[in-house]
């Protein structure tokens, strides 16, 4: 359907049901303006935090984001290792004493 197709058949609705239309249209554009400029917001904070690593010495190289990174198979095979002794949770609360 084209634009002039759909405003043709908002035309023809009652008021009522053309302002639903307008106000749920309004209301997804909204969302989807958030979810967009959130993703863009985020990635460059990351960069800015990334490169203010880099400077303080912190980091030696920041690895390369993208499809080939991490993905939820590594995720799954991720196994911790054993460490002997008590959890370290329960060291720190034992230390705070």
């Amino acid at each position: 359907m084209t634009t002039t197709e759909i405003l043709t058949q908002i035309r023809k609705m009652p008021l009522n049901e053309a302002r639903e239309i307008a106000e749920r249209l309004t209301a997804y554009l909204r969302e989807q303006e958030r979810s967009g400029l959130g993703a863009e917001q985020t990635e460059a904070q990351e960069d800015e935090f990334e490169r203010y690593l880099l400077a303080k010495g912190v980091a030696s190289h920041i690895p390369p984001r993208g499809p080939n990174t991490d993905t939820d198979q590594d995720f799954d095979r991720f196994a911790p290792i054993q460490v002997e002794g008590e959890p370290l949770s329960e060291t720190i609360i034992r230390e705070r004493r």
